[in-house]
């Protein structure tokens, strides 16, 4: 989540050129965004000033580095989706539901079928709290 993130004092310094050196792209999921004075950050969203656009996370998929860290969530969990153990098209979901947040305790393994209907359910009145009990019960299961 963005709160867990300490900025430095060059977060604010607007003289400096941006962090991403160019390519805005693919630096939200490295959170270079988060850290670039140059971003307005509000309500999981980063909007970049020098490049005047949106940064969405959706452009970190193609990344290697999201591919070794999607792999590493499956692994942790087991190659099985946290809700009905399902070990086929299994996809990594946010928890908190901002796809900036990618710290691992933050991510979970799901089924594609699973993974829809929590998206689907968190739209429903109540349901909401109801999937973060959920997915805390799983993240306590898993904790040593």
């Amino acid at each position: 989540m963005a709160n867990d993130l300490q900025l430095t004092f060059c977060a604010f310094d607007r003289s400096i050129p941006p962090l991403c050196s160019g390519s805005p792209d693919c630096n939200g999921f490295r959170r270079l965004c988060w850290q670039c004075p140059h971003a307005l950050r509000e309500g999981g969203a980063v909007y970049c000033t020098v490049f005047d656009r949106a940064i969405t996370a959706r452009e970190k998929y193609g990344l290697a580095e999201w591919k070794a860290l999607r792999t590493s969530i499956l692994a942790r969990d087991g190659g099985r989706c946290a809700v009905c153990g399902s070990i086929t098209h299994l996809h990594v979901h946010h928890i908190d539901r901002d796809p900036t947040n990618d710290a691992p305790g933050n991510l979970i393994t799901l089924c594609e079928a699973c993974h829809a209907r929590t998206h689907r359910e968190l739209y429903r009145e109540g349901e909401a709290a109801r999937a973060a009990a959920a997915f805390a019960a799983v993240r306590d299961s898993r904790s040593p």
